[in-house]
């Protein structure tokens, strides 16, 4: 098991404890180009994700909250472990890694009416909008692996862009 802790956050290569409670499932979902999905709310990035719903896995969580809020379908996901937050009382924030199956044209997130919009950024890059410090370089890291054995390649990935539909 490794770890990275950046108090009160702790990045945790394993399963979430028994007993630990999920408070949220996060993506970092993949381009077939090798960039990594980041949304955009005035000014402020965060990967794909929200809470789970109504006893859903992990899995259906993450597909359902890149469809609501990000309007792209995704495939191959998969395991990358969890985010510890130690705020008053610790759960656990999942991270999941995936490729994007389809996009969509943008449009408000069903249940919040928000629009964001989708920046796609090389990996290596993700953490400086995201600004998680060392427990993100950890998460990018274990992602890019994983990305990897799925046959993502990233070398000469273009800059960063926004995808405006």
């Amino acid at each position: 098991m490794s770890k990275i802790s950046v108090n009160p956050y702790t990045w945790v290569e394993a399963e979430v404890p028994k007993g630990l409670d999920v408070r949220q499932v996060y993506g970092i979902i993949f381009s077939p180009d090798g960039r990594v999905l980041l949304l955009e709310d005035d000014g402020h990035y965060n990967l794909p994700g929200g809470k789970p719903e109504n006893d859903e896995s992990f899995t259906d969580t993450l597909i359902r909250e890149a469809k609501e809020e990000a309007q792209v379908t995704i495939a191959s996901i998969g395991y990358l472990g969890y985010q510890l937050i130690d705020i008053p009382e610790a759960f656990a924030q999942v991270r999941l890694v995936a490729l994007v199956d389809g996009i969509e044209h943008a449009a408000p997130d069903p249940s919040t009416g928000r629009q964001y919009r989708r920046l796609w950024v090389p990996p290596t890059t993700a953490n400086e909008f995201l600004d998680w410090g060392g427990s993100g370089d950890g998460q990018i890291a274990g992602a890019m692996a994983a990305a990897s054995r799925l046959g993502v390649s990233w070398s000469g990935t273009p800059l960063a862009y926004f995808d405006f539909d």
